[in-house]
């Protein structure tokens, strides 16, 4: 998801253990979940007065400038994208860095390239299932176990589903470390949602495996017959914007169902405001869900546009938008109009959403994350 969702909330006095000076190694900063993040933990860190680097050793890329508008954080980059596709100048600054306490890499290429960097600590996370069983990964895989025959040790996982996949594909036992998604969040008593509201909003890419755009347009038609006042707002843009304007014009709800730009910075607030529920996955469902709004969530690549259920139905970690086997899936109309039956069930439902998106806190969940490397160093567990 986007970068730019954040609530202008300062973070809490974090404890300072030995691991002060960080690294953060990755290919490029192109628009994407795992760029969103790098800005997202690069930020909470330079706040919080960790000394943080960034290598990006293929080139920049339009998310660059979000990391250029972080005080104090020092960003190496090779300045074009001209072959070869690692940058031999990244390379070696790599190689001359200074010893890092913790050095910290996001994908497979990202953790080979993290061990020319001398650290006490060296950790990799994993964010797609199939990331260690893709066909463009396996000589990568090769090169880091002839390195480093135990270097699954070093992966951080999203959640557990991310950990099956990855132990089937390298044939291995995994770790029990996570890192979920660290989201940021505005005041605990904060309340966007209101079950006299008849606004529902979804947030993203608009693109073909965004399924549940379509069956929320046909449920529109129901939900006017109710109560005229429902409105949808779908927030986004992508490929499929043109198919998607066009099921709009021809449904007969057409005149509650509205399209908008993708949200920018500072402004994801006034977004949610006042809604009934949100539909959708990931990092921004996440923060409709810390301000009181009930989560419904979507699955991508779902030709039956099925809705895994509220957020809070989901298992530890995951945000909707994985491949976890999910015992139960419902329709989303149900969900939705299930929210209609009394002010109780509406407000039952936002609270437990709400619980389970505060696990998710960005202080929480990076706190968590730096006790994980910190117990690492007070181990010994000193990296190649």
């Amino acid at each position: 998801m986007i970068p730019f969702e954040q609530f202008d909330e300062t973070s809490k006095p974090i404890p300072q253990g030995r691991i002060r000076k960080i690294a953060l190694v990755h290919k490029h900063m192109k628009a994407g979940g795992i760029e969103a993040l790098i800005v997202r933990m690069a930020r909470w860190l330079a706040t919080n007065g960790y000394s943080v680097t960034i290598y990006l050793y293929s080139n920049g890329g339009p998310m660059l400038r979000h990391l250029q508008q972080i005080d104090g954080l020092k960003v190496i980059v090779r300045d074009n994208g001209k072959e070869p596709p690692v940058d031999l100048s990244v390379l070696n600054q790599l190689m001359r860095a200074e010893k890092y306490d913790l050095v910290y890499s996001f994908s497979p290429s990202g953790l080979l390239l993290s061990y020319a960097i001398p650290a006490h600590v060296r950790l990799s996370g994993v964010y797609q299932p199939e990331t260690y069983k893709l066909e463009r990964n396996r000589k990568m895989v090769r090169a880091i176990r002839a390195f480093d025959k135990n270097f699954h040790h070093k992966l951080v996982f999203m959640n557990p589903t991310v950990r099956r996949y990855t132990a089937r594909a390298l044939s291995a036992e995994m770790p029990e470390q996570f890192m979920p998604p660290p989201i940021e969040q505005g005041p605990e008593d904060l309340q966007l949602g209101s079950p006299h509201s008849r606004r529902i909003v979804s947030v993203g890419a608009i693109q073909q495996f965004s399924m549940h755009y379509a069956q929320v347009i046909e449920l529109m038609e129901e939900l006017v017959q109710i109560d005229p006042a429902f409105t949808y707002h779908i927030f986004g843009e992508g490929p499929d914007e043109a198919r998607l304007l066009k099921s709009i014009n021809e449904s007969e709800a057409k005149d509650h169902i509205f399209i908008h730009p993708m949200p920018r910075s500072g402004v994801i607030k006034d977004v949610l405001a006042d809604s009934f529920c949100f539909i959708g996955s990931g990092a921004i469902m996440i923060q409709a869900c810390g301000g009181g709004i009930p989560g419904i969530t979507s699955r991508t690549n779902d030709a039956d546009a099925l809705s895994e259920g509220y957020f809070y139905q989901l298992p530890p970690h995951e945000i909707g938008e994985s491949f976890w086997e999910s015992a139960e899936t419902y329709e989303i109309g149900e969900l939705v109009k299930n929210l209609l039956v009394s002010e109780n069930v509406y407000r039952k439902a936002a609270e437990r959403c709400k619980q389970k998106a505060r696990k998710f806190e960005i202080d929480r969940v990076m706190w968590d994350f730096l006790q994980l490397a910190e117990s690492k160093l007070n181990n010994g567990a000193f990296t190649k």
